[in-house]
């Protein structure tokens, strides 16, 4: 199911960034970044699946997908680590982003093909397997072209598996950070969730 849902978000992702005017690039994408840094950001969620698969590892050590957000988002200056990755991999994208983003998209979509999602691969957390690394990268590129539909005033409707694999993990990080109850009574029509809620804090 991971790998499925991967390759839906993936062309989503693809899709999306095609549909970006040459006069965009430099516009508001999320946060401090631009619709550049933004698609670059989003862009290693192909890239670093083809180079960890290429890492195999004996036993895993990250155990879920909720437990390697859990790890990744730990260090007190991640999100500053994160943004800066982000305009670094926004400046590879060359003078054009999209061919870059759909080749790369062409690249690693045939090469799991191949691969069970019980492979266990080497990453910087540790290792992990392949269908639980993949079910993250479901969510940042879920998410993340979302972002930039918003960015760019597209409108975009997500694949139904790779938004079904997103809120499963969602839900699952809400429960590890010990807002299960807030998200169930927000999504049964019983409370509000606070301005700015989010699970990847």
């Amino acid at each position: 199911m991971s790998k499925e849902a991967y390759k839906q978000a993936a062309r989503f992702f693809v899709d999306t960034v095609a549909r970006v005017q040459a006069t965009q690039w430099d516009d508001v994408g999320l946060g401090e970044w631009n619709v550049r840094d933004l698609v670059g950001h989003t862009s290693r969620s192909l890239t670093r699946v083809e180079e960890f698969c290429a890492q195999p590892a004996e036993k895993a050590t990250v155990l879920s997908a909720a437990e390697h957000y859990r790890i990744s988002l730990a260090p007190a200056n991640v999100n500053d680590e994160i943004a800066a990755r982000g305009r670094e991999a926004g400046a590879e994208l060359g003078e054009d982003p999209a061919a870059t983003v759909r080749t790369a998209a062409e690249r690693v979509l045939p090469l799991l093909d191949g691969l069970s999602e019980d492979m266990v691969i080497s990453y910087p957390n540790g290792a992990i397997r392949l269908g639980d690394y993949l079910e993250t990268r479901v969510v940042e590129l879920t998410v993340h072209t979302l972002d930039l539909a918003n960015a760019i005033g597209a409108d975009a409707q997500a694949p139904p598996e790779a938004l079904s694999v997103t809120l499963h993990l969602l839900a699952d990080l809400a429960v590890a950070s010990g807002q299960g109850a807030l998200l169930v009574l927000a999504a049964t029509g019983r409370g509000l969730l606070p301005d700015r809620f989010s699970l990847m804090a």
